[in-house]
């Protein structure tokens, strides 16, 4: 799942989640790549279902492709970016 930001017209990058807790950033001004970092590792907390006293559930922005999604929409109201879903563009081996 990709989503590329814009700004005004202009492109300002793109986030790819790869898995869970693996997304990679294509962004056109490196300086705003620790934001998007900061961002996506970030915590959130749902309401959980309260069986078995999980009453509320933490987990991180970009654990699963919903939370990813979900993710990409807050950060682009929160920065006055826009963002739209593209198809994936291709994935890069990591170094173990």
């Amino acid at each position: 799942m990709r989503y590329e930001f814009t700004r005004d017209g202009d492109p300002v990058g793109a986030a790819q989640w790869e898995g869970p807790g693996q997304v990679a950033f294509e962004l056109e001004d490196e300086s705003a790549r620790p934001a998007f970092k900061r961002f996506f590792a970030r915590e959130e907390v749902y309401l959980g279902s309260g069986h078995d006293g999980e009453e509320f559930q933490v987990r991180r922005r970009d654990w699963t492709p919903w939370e990813f999604e979900r993710a990409c929409m807050a950060f682009a109201r929160r920065e006055g970016y826009a963002c739209k879903r593209v198809p994936n563009a291709a994935v890069h081996e990591r170094p173990a």
